[in-house]
């Protein structure tokens, strides 16, 4: 419980006038004479007002005084006389006597509060080594600076000294230096006294893990080279203290090792509490509402790496904890509650607990990702440094770990616990042992003592039980602290996994590999459900399964009044009034109502009468699945321990009624066996869902449907269709518009606006119908109606938004901005500071739009706040001229004739007073909150009068008025609550296909960002800066479908996400295409070229997103030092800084060492499989044919001299990483230049490769389109020929994505770091080369590799000498002896790199601090999927491997069968050319000369083909070849728009190199933005049942007897015949539109009747092919040092 909620201090700004006086324990509190607060005492002399003897400690007496007798507290309720008779055994009656740990906690007092009163008094004695509790405090330090004083002022301070210099050591590569250089401390009492042990404990914590971070990450982790290694220090180890201090130096092993013994830990270890709540220094001591270490309130007292992500990500898990600061003495105080049996008393703490716990979950989020949250942002890639550094320094130690922290293990005693069988449960046991003493006995005070939630169940009191339901589900549920760190960590792993991993890059490309953030979510996942197995049971489905769903929903109540806000004759906005007495719910401003609404029943009567079922309205119905689980929900939040059977009526109200969805009209088309004209129509529509109900749809469905099919397909006897039928309403969510300061408030008020559509023309039969939504009609239904309301039982449950609050200064003034019903949140804003800060607090304003004066909602409220000049009230109306002017000199709203006007002209004819509140304390405005709410087109005018208003009044430009506005944003000012209607979708657009998808990424400036979710397609570019999640999580999902990740963060189940995205449409995703009997070999190799695809995207977006921030750095910006951390990593205080080294030298070699695993490794080897087999099978074991070496090329470029100079170059970048004898500073300019024409080379290749992948997608649609059934009634080997064709083209392509890897290494190794003429001092650069060389002893090498050189001028690199040759094909027989190479050697290595048990948490931090320049274990998991795969094709088709590999000699090779198409026009691979700077244009297909058809390969199937038939001289079918052609054509249609773009790219490149010797600043990406890929055409009641009922059945449809049904079945049919024609054509015409359509590549416009042209395939203009070698090999020196 707040101070907020006492009457008197609640006015004064939340603190009593007498209390806080120097008290440092709660209940050392005063309040004022009468004050009934908890926790309070009252002033005066105590020892006359209760006769205290003088002399004697008053609060001793007094607590004597109330100290009862154990039986008074233990015997109070007896057994009766009967109870007793009733024990049948000696133990039953033994059991009547209480336990003996029951005696021993009421003999000793409340166990939880004399743990802490213990700690209180031992703790500032001891230094708290036990670990810090405190009343006050929590878990807290009382004073942040006592350890880091006390440490000061010893010997020992050389170790916090180093430690304020870390930042600085780490950016010069002189950390183990500086360590080694320190002298030897002894961590003994007699130097360093208990006080300073905990700043001891973490400066040497964080000094060893430093050290050994640096020691296993020297720059020889990754690619090394044959040159002389740094040296290490030559000083004495610890290697004798223990495996974790092995390596590490004894001047700071041995005190690590002394003091970790005298605080209680056995193995010396650095935990996460450690490095965050003790490692941080507060700004203001005096500002501790509501705690003190918040996240503005603190900064990082010793920050390792200095960077943005370490800094806020620690001050976030500080905060977070710090949030539960007040938690300890609520428990404490509840557990006191439950042993004096104080239901009131029990009460109120619970309330204080669950307020306290509510706010976690904003302080968590103060660790954001966003990158407009300024101070709060958190860069995963430089997360995953720190990630690093925090690994154990062994593996039997303790991991730094979140459960470390301690509101996790706390809530779960207080809460029961019962299992801990989960992967997250058995490590919270196991953390849970290496626990601070003091917090491992609070733990165990209230786990095993007077257990809070057994009192609350015994005691029946339904506000108890509400609480404890709100407490945990603001601890676990799926809004609360444990769903929002779930989430949260889900969004940080899936960013890390995918762009800055040690161990692989683009982790999540492959379909089959493990997803470690998902493997994370899901355990999760399971520690959630632990958690709630004591009161939810044994859940059937994943947590955030449940979110958006009934399951939020678990209070009781009512609807007590529906009330007008405005003068509106039609009551668009009502103020609905809820019961909520004795329920237990609590809510705050901002929070939100979850209901669950009833279908009217107008809408349950047609659906009664269509299906007959009016007279079976009570009727129980057995249910499974989703009813099942509701039916076990009514009665938990009811208290029944049995659930009671729903009933028909159960399911008609409660069920979806309307819309109709897609998935309901296929219902009932597929149970009336697609014989109704009506659901016909239905399905035919235009867009989804269709306006109308399902009472509509069986009324209509009723009149043309055969009686016998109706009967059946709806049988009364058995009802359990229904259930099936209709599935469950999801709930609906409104801003609650009221306030209270009660304890337990007794109502709570909705504003809720009537949304109404016009019924869909198939049921209104022309007519203008307005229908009203579900919820809204529900709660707000028409005046004319309300005697129909019924006042049935509703389900609600409150929610949090995590970025709706009021400022916690009650000072700073607010801006509210709203259209419509928009305003109910803020009504409860302005009551709240009303009440807490009457006239006194900070400014209000409010700027409203609404449509007409008769809708101005509030009038007589507002006015009266005006008058008092609480308020200022500023309204627009869009739709009227009697306007409202605010006058501020009578304070009153004035009647003016004002023309119609939106909001956005408002906000700026009131520009300059927000304009003020938009801009920052810093940027001279007044610093306030500005709160939106609204639909998407509000605050899409909100944000246009906001800028406006700010480029009028404050800046000259538009830039100036964006880096405003982000200022608001990123100080968390500005707040959105943006609601949208939801729209229906069209659905009769073309699909996009998966390579269109693929190509907006939105990695370039300027293009487009799309996402794939369920099977539609969203253009995200413009939600990104909203979503709250930042643009990274969303820029790693871009281009592909991220449904899976869509459902793993509950966005399915809201219906707020689903609504916001109908404004981002673009259009339906193109169905896999509907492959029939016999297919399944390219069904297959459809799956799997489409996740290669996606590997390809994926990774394309991780490595920008990676690289980003290298690349985004110039070095003529510097970045010094500050609090909140460096932003520019290549520089620290204007010296070259080796994070940034560490950083490049980290990715490339990975990059190089491992030659893209995830895009050259299994997978490729998978698909080179495949489809050499296809075209070999084909052509018989006579036939042999030669095919691409593929493999046999990327393993050349992988091994090629190109690729060792790359390999050589990269390790000379490692030797700058621990800044080797200072060489850094002579070569800074030439690195930065490197890592410029790196990134440079890599965003071309993984462009291309991407572009060249779409191309095969798009062959699968072109495939499916162009051999259709005409084709297959003319080839008899129909399924054959498109498996040939198919293969053929998409090797065609793997040949020149495996050519495409050797040109990229061999235009990487045209880079070198020596640039001695971008450098400052170029003589000396040269210099510091020489003596480099000599030392490492190459400088010979480097002389004759020049005399070489001179010998042989103009040849080029080893790659393209080879180019230069004719492509060396190979047989089946070599791709098989190779993929058998890749299995036998992926076998022994799939055994050492994959654990075949789970791995513990211990043992992923470990594997996480390892770097390894070899293929990873994650790597190697990522490909045991494909190489499985591999393993399985090669057994299965063993038989026909050993046929087609003894085939009889015959020159027929690959490209002889291309080469005998030309004939007939098709469009030829590329061919190999003499030109060595041309292989690039070679390398995308140039046609070859044709030379004469060969002779048709053998069939081996001989046996099953007829002799008459009739094939081209190629081997394929005429049609086959057709196919091919138009594969290829295409293919060229695509080159050549490369062609006619590359000289103008080229030309930007040339241009781009000249500048580069006069600048070392390259931006990430060169060349022309590539224009955004759009889609031509694209767009965004009764309280009576009985009586109810039969109200509505005289005019509806009506199913009649089945005797009458019986009786009239021919009539029926031939009625039906007649009205509706013959049913087989609706039939035929239903059936054929429901096959997969490729409408994106060939197809019909619905209505148009016009072809639409296949997806264009655009390529990439950033590529660096090679027309860009002439440019590199001519732009300077190539003078790189030899290996």
């Amino acid at each position: 419980m707040s101070e907020h909620s006492c009457p008197v201090s609640g006015s004064i700004g939340g603190r009593c006038p007498v209390g806080h006086a120097g008290s440092t324990r709660s209940n050392n509190l005063m309040g004022p004479r009468g004050c009934a607060f908890s926790g309070y005492g009252q002033p005066g002399d105590i020892h006359a007002a209760f006769d205290i003897p003088r002399g004697v400690d008053a609060e001793e007496w007094l607590r004597m005084r109330e100290r009862k007798s154990i039986n008074q507290l233990l015997y109070n309720n007896i057994p009766s006389v009967q109870e007793i008779d009733a024990a049948k055994t000696q133990a039953d009656i033994d059991a009547f006597n209480v336990h003996e740990q029951d005696l021993l906690a009421v003999a000793l007092g409340a166990p939880a509060r004399q743990v802490m009163l213990r700690a209180e008094e031992i703790g500032p004695k001891t230094g708290w080594i036990d670990g810090y509790l405190s009343a006050e405090h929590g878990f807290c330090p009382p004073d942040y600076e006592e350890a880091a004083g006390a440490l000061s002022r010893t010997p020992g301070r050389i170790w916090a000294d180093l430690c304020e210099r870390m930042p600085g050591c780490v950016a010069r590569g002189r950390v183990q230096e500086s360590v080694a250089a320190l002298p030897l401390v002894e961590g003994t009492k007699e130097v360093i006294p208990d006080q300073a042990l905990w700043a001891a404990v973490v400066a040497l914590g964080m000094l060893c893990s430093i050290y050994r971070f640096e020691s296993k990450n020297d720059g020889s982790e990754g690619i090394t080279s044959t040159r002389t290694k740094k040296k290490k220090p030559n000083v004495l180890m610890g290697d004798d203290l223990g495996e974790e201090l092995v390596g590490i130096p004894r001047c700071i092993a041995l005190p690590y090792f002394q003091i970790s013994r005298r605080m209680g830990r056995t193995l010396p270890h650095l935990s996460f509490p450690d490095q965050s709540s003790y490692n941080i220094k507060i700004r203001d001591p005096t500002s501790n509402y509501p705690y003190l270490a918040r996240f503005d309130n603190i900064d990082l007292r010793w920050p390792v790496f200095g960077e943005k992500a370490e800094i806020a990500f620690l001050k976030g898990c500080a905060d977070t904890s710090a949030s539960f600061q007040h938690g300890p003495d609520a428990i404490a105080a509840c557990q006191e509650h439950v042993m004096n049996r104080n239901v009131e008393g029990l009460l109120r703490e619970m309330i204080r607990l669950k307020e306290i716990l509510e706010r976690i979950p904003n302080a968590f989020h103060s660790i954001n990702v966003n990158p407009n949250s300024g101070e709060n942002y958190v860069p995963v890639h430089q997360w995953i440094r720190w990630g690093k550094f925090s690994t154990p320094l062994s593996k039997r130690c303790p991991a730094s770990s979140g459960l470390q922290f301690p509101p996790f293990l706390v809530m779960d005693a207080f809460l029961g616990r019962k299992k801990y069988t989960s992967f997250l449960g058995l490590e919270g046991v196991h953390l849970r042992a290496w626990l601070p003493s003091n917090l491992r006995a609070f733990i165990a005070a209230i786990e095993y003592h007077y257990r809070i939630p057994e009192f609350v169940q015994q005691s029946g009191d339904p506000r108890l039980m509400g609480v404890l339901d709100g407490i945990i589900e603001a601890y676990t549920g799926e809004r609360g602290f444990m769903g929002t760190h779930r989430y949260k960590v889900f969004g940080i792993l899936e960013i890390a996994a995918k762009i800055g991993r040690t161990e692989t890059n683009g982790l999540s490309g492959a379909a089959d590999a493990s997803r470690p953030w998902e493997e994370t979510h899901r355990q999760f996942s399971d520690a959630m459900k632990e958690r709630l197995e004591p009161y939810r049971g044994n859940l059937p489905v994943e947590p955030h399964q449940m979110r958006g769903s009934f399951e939020e929903c678990r209070y009781v109540t009512r609807v007590l009044n529906r009330s007008n806000v405005d003068s509106d004759p039609t009551r668009s906005i009502a103020l609905v009034t809820l019961d909520i007495q004795d329920t237990g719910i609590t809510f705050m401003p901002g929070d939100r109502l979850a209901v669950m609404p009833l279908n009217s029943w107008e809408e349950c009567a047609k659906v009664a009468a269509a299906l007959g079922l009016e007279t079976r309205i009570d009727d129980s119905i057995g249910v499974t699945g989703t009813w099942a689980r509701f039916e076990q929900h009514l009665a938990s939040v009811k208290r029944a321990t049995t659930p009671r059977k729903l009933t028909v009526a159960d399911i008609l109200r409660r069920g979806h009624l309307a819309p109709i969805t897609k998935e309901l009209a296929l219902k009932i088309h597929s149970l009336l066996a697609a014989s109704s004209n009506t659901v016909l129509q239905v399905l035919a529509t235009d867009e989804w869902p269709v306006r109308g109900s399902l009472g509509d749809l069986l009324q209509g469905a009723l009149m043309d449907t055969p009686a016998h099919i109706w009967d059946k397909a709806f049988d009364l006897e058995n009802l359990s269709w229904l259930a099936e039928l209709i599935p469950v309403e999801v709930p609906r969510t409104y801003s609650i518009a009221s306030y209270t300061d009660e304890l337990l408030p007794s109502t709570v008020d909705l504003a809720i606006s009537r949304a109404e559509y016009k019924l869909c023309s198939t049921f209104s039969k022309q007519d203008d119908i307005n229908r009203a939504g579900v919820a809204s009609g529900f709660f707000n239904p028409h005046p004319q109606s309300d005697d129909m309301v019924s006042d049935d039982e509703i389900l609600v449950g409150v929610s949090r938004p995590l970025a709706f609050q009021l400022p916690l200064d009650h000072m700073a003034p607010c801006a509210f901005f709203a259209g419509g019903s928009g305003i109910a949140p803020f009504r409860s804003f302005w009551q709240y500071r009303l009440t807490t800060d009457g006239l006194s607090g900070g400014k209000n304003y409010l700027y409203l739009g609404v449509q007409s004066r008769e809708k101005f909602c509030f009038e007589d409220e507002l006015r009266e706040y005006v008058n008092a000049g609480f308020m200022e009230v500023h309204v627009a109306f869009s739709r009227d001229s009697r306007g409202l002017a605010y006058d501020p000199h009578t304070r009153d709203l004035v009647e003016k004739h004002i023309p119609p006007r939106y909001i956005d002209t408002l906000i700026v004819e009131q520009g300059a007073t927000i304009s003020d509140l938009v801009m920052s304390k810093k940027q001279g405005g007044l610093g306030g909150y500005l709160y939106v709410c609204g639909s998407v087109a509000v605050f899409d005018s909100v944000m246009s009068g906001i800028r406006r208003a700010i480029y009028t009044h404050c800046t000259a430009t538009m830039e100036n008025v964006d880096l405003i506005v982000n200022k608001a944003f990123a100080e968390r000012r500005f707040m959105l609550d943006v609601f949208m209607t939801p729209k229906p979708l069209p659905c009769n657009l073309p699909t996009i296909p998966l390579s269109q998808l693929a190509q907006h990424t939105g990695h370039r400036p300027g293009s487009r960002m799309w996402i794939g979710v369920h099977g539609s397609v969203y253009d995200v570019t413009d939600f990104c800066p909203m979503h709250p999640g930042g643009t990274q999580i969303v820029k790693s999902n871009a281009g592909v479908d991220c449904s899976k990740s869509f459902d793993n963060l509950a966005h399915t189940n809201n219906p707020e996400v689903a609504s916001l995205l109908t404004k981002y449409f673009v259009g339906h995703l193109t169905p896999k295409p509907d492959y029939q009997g016999g297919e399944e070999e390219i069904s297959s190799l459809y799956d799997l070229w489409a996740g290669y695809l996606r590997t390809t995207v994926e990774t394309l977006v991780a490595h920008q997103i990676e690289m980003h921030e290298i690349q985004g750095a110039s070095i003529k910006e510097s970045s010094s030092y500050d609090p909140i951390g460096i932003t520019n990593i290549w520089l620290r205080e204007n010296l070259p800084n080796t994070i940034a080294i560490r950083t490049f030298y980290s990715y490339q070699s990975r990059l190089l060492q491992t030659g893209f695993p995830a895009l050259f490794g299994a997978k490729l080897q998978e698909l080179v499989l495949k489809l050499s087999f296809s075209i070999a099978n084909a052509g018989g074991a006579g036939a042999n044919i030669q095919l691409p070496d593929v493999l046999g090329a990327v393993a050349r470029a992988n091994a090629g001299s190109d690729t060792m100079a790359c390999m050589n170059e990269v390790a000379l970048v490692g030797q700058f990483v621990c800044g080797a004898e200072g060489a850094l500073r002579f070569q800074e300019r030439g690195i930065f230049d490197y890592a410029a024409k790196s990134v440079e080379l890599d965003i071309g290749l993984l462009e291309d490769l991407r572009q060249e992948i779409g191309v095969g997608m798009d062959a699968f649609d072109s495939l499916a389109s162009s051999y259709g059934s005409p084709n297959k009634m003319q080839d008899p080997d129909f399924e054959a020929s498109r498996l040939t064709v198919l293969s053929t083209f998409l090797l065609q392509i793997l040949e020149r994505v495996a050519r495409r890897l050797g040109i990229f290494y061999a235009q990487l190794a045209q880079c070198s770091v020596y640039r001695p003429e971008l450098e400052r001092n170029p003589a000396r650069t040269r210099w510091a080369f020489v003596r480099r060389c000599i030392r490492d002893g190459s400088l010979f090498v480097m002389a004759h590799k020049a005399t070489t050189d001179a010998l042989t001028t103009g040849q080029q690199s080893s790659y393209y000498m080879s180019r230069a040759n004719p492509n060396q094909n190979v047989d089946f027989d070599s791709v098989m002896s190779q993929v058998r190479a890749t299995l036998g050697s992926a076998q022994i290595e799939t055994q050492i790199h994959v654990p075949q048990q789970p791995i513990t948490l211990n043992a992923v931090h470990q594997a996480r601090g390892r770097s390894s320049g070899d293929t990873s274990a994650i790597a190697t998991r990522e490909n045991v999927g494909a190489l499985r795969a591999m393993n399985n094709f090669v057994e299965k088709n063993s038989k026909a491997i050993r046929r087609l590999s003894k085939m009889p000699t015959m020159p027929m090779s690959f490209e002889d069968l291309q080469r005998s198409m030309t004939n007939t026009g098709l469009h030829n691979p590329p061919a190999e050319t003499h030109d060595p700077m041309t292989v690039g244009l070679s390398a995308r297909g140039h046609d070859i000369p044709a030379h004469a058809r060969l002779p048709t390969p053998p069939s081996s199937r001989g046996s099953s083909r007829s002799p008459s038939r009739v094939r081209s001289s190629t081997g394929m079918s005429a049609s086959a070849e057709m196919l091919l052609s138009k594969l290829n054509q295409s293919r060229a249609r695509g080159n050549s728009l490369h062609s006619r773009r590359s000289s103008s790219i080229s030309h930007h490149y040339a241009s781009q190199s000249q500048s580069q010797h006069q600048s070392p600043y390259y931006p990430v990406i060169g060349g022309l933005p590539a224009p955004p890929m759009s889609l031509n055409g694209a767009s965004q009641p009764k309280s009576n049942v009985h009586a109810a009922m039969s109200s509505m059945m005289g005019h509806l449809n009506t199913r009649r007897p089945r005797s009458e049904t019986a009786s009239a079945a021919g009539v029926g049919i031939g009625v039906g015949i007649g009205m509706g024609g013959s049913p087989n054509l609706p039939v035929r015409r239903v059936r054929s539109a429901s096959r997969s359509s490729v409408g994106s590549v060939a197809g019909y416009t619905a209505g148009q009747g016009r072809e639409i042209s296949g997806h264009v395939s655009v390529q990439s203009t950033n590529s660096l092919r090679a027309f860009k070698l002439r440019g590199l090999a001519g732009a300077g020196e190539r003078f790189a040092p030899a290996a």
